[in-house]
């Protein structure tokens, strides 16, 4: 079973991991890929900002960024960053829900490790649907929970 680590720094919500180990899981399956370790780091837009400007020099917002630290012929290990200012702006724009959008970007960002790139046309039209394909097989709960406050108060 692969390895994943989970590191919540957006404040309101945090990921689960049993339902994001079997999102891993299914499509490391249906990938024919082997997992040693993925990191999934919850943030918002400045941190993933502050990355893209640093390994990237682009100066813009993005749901995602993954960093892959593949050998050859090993199992998959990488990182993966996610903004849930971006996500929840994305599902807003689009008009998806946010547990949607959000399982979406997770897609994205694992098949990316999995070596899938997406800066060409052809690239992109075949990432697109493999998330989509996956997206049809995915039950979106329980991917994450909201923080609440000490006085058991939802604080949005």
């Amino acid at each position: 079973m692969p390895y994943v680590e989970l590191i919540n720094l957006y404040p309101k919500l945090f990921l689960l991991r049993p339902a994001i180990e079997r999102l891993v899981n299914f499509l490391a399956g249906k990938e024919c890929k082997r997992v040693k370790k993925i990191t999934i780091v919850v943030s918002d837009d400045k941190i993933l900002n502050e990355l893209k400007k640093k390994y990237f020099g682009e100066d813009l917002l993005t749901d995602t960024i993954s960093f892959n630290f593949n050998q050859k012929n090993e199992p998959v290990e990488g990182e993966i960053y996610i903004s849930i200012d971006r996500i929840k702006e994305n599902a807003k724009d689009y008009n998806e829900s946010f547990d949607r959008e959000l399982v979406r970007v997770l897609v994205h960002s694992i098949l990316h490790l999995f070596g899938y790139e997406d800066q060409t046309p052809q690239g992109k039209k075949q990432m697109e649907a493999l998330q989509n394909f996956y997206l049809l097989q995915q039950d979106f709960k329980r991917f994450y929970r909201k923080r609440h406050t000490i006085s058991g108060v939802d604080d949005g």
